[in-house]
């Protein structure tokens, strides 16, 4: 285990009592306040998605008789827009919401204002026990949200097709690509790149500028430099060789065809890629004991193998709370309570929840090897040169997808999608530079 991420375990029980604990009372609609007493009931709204909604209950249990709790499942494409409504009408704001990781620069900048600064009502030994994991939160030196889970890219393989094929998991890009060329023929693939997996599995960990936040009011965007290049380079001979498919890792076709026909070799994803899309009946199915894990392959030129993150959710806790310090306790206990995260798929970006959570998908059978020891390679090495910004960068994801959908080049496809990005970087106040 990579002790650096596992430090700070001795304090894990105490932060998850303090999580719980708080005065004061709240409204569950969201009033636009700040104080931290308020009269009447204590209440709260707290905004999820399905995957997350068993927290919010297990909260709601842990507080029950006093604080009224209410968990509202809310789609993640529907967050953004109801804040913004709530922020039109000045009234219905959740108190406690479960985000899209790039949505903090937004709710933290002034025009805004949603996200609390949470410096005040966090006690810094629950940060200091994310160690860096939390950094993504960190906005003009102050925390704005709470990391939920890291979803830090790896390389997903078939040990059965490389037993078969005499295939050598790769290390670097180059080998990564040459292994790939070796599937010519075959049927079998090296994944699908018509998604956000190119995004986050090649472009990010390249080091391409998509978002490379230089200050406040400076962003780089930079389609032609060698970062971005590399990955077109690299990429494109095995889109056209066919040993990548341009279609998406969760399209009907791709799933049918290839990945429910144990036809994908190998796969770079997130870390949660194993529990929600090649395991699940429903989705690739690939049967137990074939699948393994290995850290990102490296870049040429580069000293460490990055990651992209294609996920990594956030909860974020409403300025506009009737009690701050409730908001924010319910923020900390549904970031970083250990016994609830024990049996949830997702890697907790909270150090002292991750043992608990590692020492069960460490000894599940269903993988070949255990793969939390390639995640937890690459949990501290997240590229840190794509950063949150104040527009809409999932959105705008859906760019590129679509672009590679309609048989756009990769090249065409990402000048297309930062071209995007420059057009919308100055509306919020960005000086766009290459």
């Amino acid at each position: 285990m990579n002790k650096k991420f596992l430090s700070s375990l001795a304090i894990a029980s105490a932060l998850t009592l303090a999580a719980c604990s708080g005065g004061g009372t709240s409204d569950a609609g969201g009033s636009d306040g700040g104080s931290t007493e308020a009269s009447g009931p204590r209440a709260l709204l707290v905004w999820v998605d399905t995957v997350r909604e068993p927290a919010c209950l297990s909260y709601q249990e842990s507080v029950a008789g006093e604080i009224d709790v209410t968990c509202e499942v809310v789609g993640q494409e529907e967050i953004l827009p109801k804040i913004q409504l709530a922020n039109t009408a000045g009234q219905g704001w959740p108190d406690v919401v479960f985000s899209p990781p790039n949505s903090v620069a937004i709710y933290a900048e002034a025009a805004n204002g949603y996200a609390l600064n949470l410096d005040d009502y966090v006690d810094s030994a629950v940060i200091d026990a994310y160690n860096t994991s939390n950094d993504w939160c960190l906005v003009d030196g102050s925390y704005y949200c709470l990391k939920n889970d890291l979803a830090q890219t790896v390389l997903w393989y078939d040990t059965v097709i490389f037993e078969e094929l005499g295939l050598t998991v790769p290390t670097t890009m180059d080998e990564f690509a040459a292994t790939a060329m070796q599937l010519e023929g075959t049927d079998y693939v090296a994944g699908a790149v018509g998604d956000q997996g190119f995004y986050a599995g090649y472009l990010w960990p390249s080091g391409c500028p998509m978002a490379d936040v230089q200050d406040p009011t400076t962003v780089r965007i930079n389609s032609s430099a060698s970062e971005c290049t590399r990955v077109f380079d690299l990429m494109q001979p095995l889109l056209d060789a066919g040993v990548v498919d341009s279609r998406s890792a969760f399209d009907a076709g791709f799933i049918a065809d290839v990945a429910q026909q144990q036809k994908v070799a190998m796969h770079i994803g997130p870390s949660w890629w194993g529990e929600f899309v090649i395991r699940p009946a429903d989705s690739w199915a690939i049967p137990e004991g074939r699948i393994a894990a290995a850290e990102m392959p490296k870049w040429d030129g580069e000293s460490t193998a990055w990651s992209g993150e294609w996920g990594g959710g956030i909860w974020v806790v409403s300025s506009h709370a009737a009690n701050l310090q409730d908001a924010a306790d319910a923020g900390v206990y549904l970031a970083t309570d250990p016994d609830m995260r024990e049996d949830k798929v997702t890697f907790p970006g909270y150090q002292p929840a991750f043992e608990k959570w590692a020492a069960r998908l460490g000894q599940d059978t269903y993988y070949a090897s255990d793969p939390t020891v390639a995640m937890v390679a690459q949990a501290s090495r997240i590229r840190q040169d794509n950063n949150p910004v104040r527009f809409d960068m999932r959105g705008q994801i859906g760019v590129l997808q679509t672009e590679i959908g309609n048989g756009a080049t990769l090249k065409d496809a990402t000048e297309t999608f930062m071209a995007s990005l420059v057009e919308l970087a100055p509306g919020v106040g960005y000086t766009v530079v290459d």
